[in-house]
């Protein structure tokens, strides 16, 4: 997977299961993912070796994609997204579309 891609990936599983994640793996996943600091940064604030922030990297993003693989729920926010779409791109009545801008909004 592209670099680009694995990043918003794992910034949009963050998004929905960091709470699932022990304090540590979170902090550096946003870290890493999210400020965009190198391993050997994330290791020299946090006083700990460039290997142990591999290691919480791998972990994290693993356990991120195992409840997604489980749960779906970035899948199902993708598909209510792509909907409200499309309800939009085909309709012409202000309500529906004020709904799915709300349900974009919400989901967004």
């Amino acid at each position: 997977m592209d670099n680009i891609l694995k990043t918003v990936r794992i910034n949009d599983l963050l998004n929905i299961y960091s709470s699932q994640l022990s304090d540590t793996q979170r902090e550096i996943l946003e870290n890493y993912f999210v400020y965009d600091l190198s391993m050997s940064e994330i290791a020299e604030d946090r006083s700990i070796s460039r290997a142990a922030v591999e290691d919480a990297i791998k972990k994290g993003s693993k356990k991120l994609e195992t409840l997604e693989s489980e749960l779906h729920l970035l899948e199902k926010r993708e598909a209510l997204l792509k909907a409200a779409k499309s309800i939009k791109e085909n309709t012409n009545d202000e309500k529906i579309i004020s709904i799915a801008e709300e349900i974009e909004r919400i989901i967004d």
